[in-house]
């Protein structure tokens, strides 16, 4: 094997590897997110709105990273949802003092990223092969969110 090939199978392993590693963090950072969470809520003993908005963006993120390790590879659309769920938590956040504007500039942003979910959906149940030629796939089965 040449010195070039042997280089690229080390960095290719250590990559892989780091990748692994830093993903793990991610996943162990999201449960303890939630786990300061749920203590937060106990200490206040009140549930607010974007208290669940942030759950569920630890769970978006710990759902992502389960993806990751089971087909190693994370659909494009994981990111996206975990925007919107960020954008509905920050106008919750804002109350009732939001300019109007601005309220509807990060309602635009939700929008804009909920077309570009069907869009990107939709593009992958109907994409062109490498031949050139149209196919048909179906959607594989998905969590219910």
């Amino acid at each position: 094997m040449r010195l070039e090939q042997r280089l690229n199978a080390l960095l290719s392993t250590l990559f892989r590897f780091t990748e692994k590693l830093v993903l793990t963090g991610v996943g162990v950072l999201a449960l303890m997110g939630i786990a300061q969470l749920v203590w937060e809520i106990g200490a206040h003993r009140e549930v607010r709105l974007e208290d669940l908005l942030l759950m569920f963006i630890y769970i978006e993120i710990m759902a992502m990273t389960h993806v990751y390790f089971v087909r190693h590879a994370v659909p494009f659309t994981y990111p996206m949802f975990i925007a919107v769920t960020a954008l509905s938590r920050l106008i919750v956040l804002q109350g009732k003092n939001i300019a109007p504007e601005n309220l509807l500039y990060e309602g635009g942003a939700i929008l804009l990223v909920s077309l570009a979910i069907l869009i990107v959906r939709y593009s992958q149940r109907y994409s062109i092969d490498a031949t050139g030629e149209a196919t048909h796939h179906e959607p594989e089965p998905t969590e219910h969110r």
